[in-house]
């Protein structure tokens, strides 16, 4: 029998058992494609391309790809934003603040204190000025009342304690009310100079109480 015919005998379902040899040799010479997005998918989807990529994707909220999102730091409670202590914050402002009730004026000055009074000054002790601790009873006298005023000692002078400065180099600024008027006035509590002229007289007196408050050892 020629191989013809024998092959005509065997097809289609000989000729398919016989090509099974073949098939898997041609198989197994070509690389499997993978599945989706696979190494050998070609043209299909690539890996990063959807949603999601790293910068371009939705991350969290405030995280590390969010963009434009919550930022930290932008919401409330920023550190320094709180409210300033008093009573420190209300010397000079020329009223009364509660705060400053048994002895809280002296012990919250917000500058140095304490030397004016201790020893003598020249000026002041020429001038026979009040003691200090007349000054200071006058002051905490005042406070118990909430008023922010006190009389000076010999003269028609009110001293507004609350709006007393300490200044550099032992300077004083301050505001007392004479005759109803209410007038402002620098002074050198170590020279003895109010305005830039030597205090004398009641004047004396004046710059004594405002040195006083401001640089007076408050007992």
């Amino acid at each position: 029998m020629t191989n013809s015919r024998f092959l005509s005998r065997l097809a289609p379902a000989g000729l398919v058992l016989l090509c099974l040899p073949l098939l898997s040799q041609v198989a197994a010479a070509r690389p499997n494609p993978g599945g989706l997005g696979g190494p050998a998918s070609g043209v299909g989807v690539r890996p990063g391309a959807g949603a999601g990529r790293a910068g371009v994707g939705y991350g969290g909220v405030g995280g590390p790809y969010s963009g434009a999102g919550v930022r930290p730091g932008a919401g409330w409670g920023a550190p320094g934003v709180g409210l300033t202590r008093a009573p420190g914050a209300a010397y000079g402002a020329a009223v009364y603040h509660p705060a400053w009730n048994a002895g809280g004026y002296w012990a919250a000055r917000p500058w140095s204190y304490g030397w004016y009074g201790a020893t003598p000054v020249a000026w002041a002790a020429a001038a026979g000025v009040a003691s200090t601790a007349a000054i200071t009873a006058a002051v905490n006298a005042s406070v118990a009342t909430s008023s922010a005023v006190i009389v000076v000692p010999g003269t028609p002078y009110q001293l507004n304690y609350a709006s007393v400065v300490g200044l550099p180099n032992n300077r004083v600024s301050f505001t007392y009310i004479n005759t109803g008027l209410a007038l402002t006035a620098s002074g050198d509590c170590l020279l003895g100079r109010v305005d830039g002229l030597a205090a004398t007289g009641i004047r004396a007196q004046l710059l004594d109480a405002a040195c006083t408050v401001a640089y007076g050892p408050g007992v």
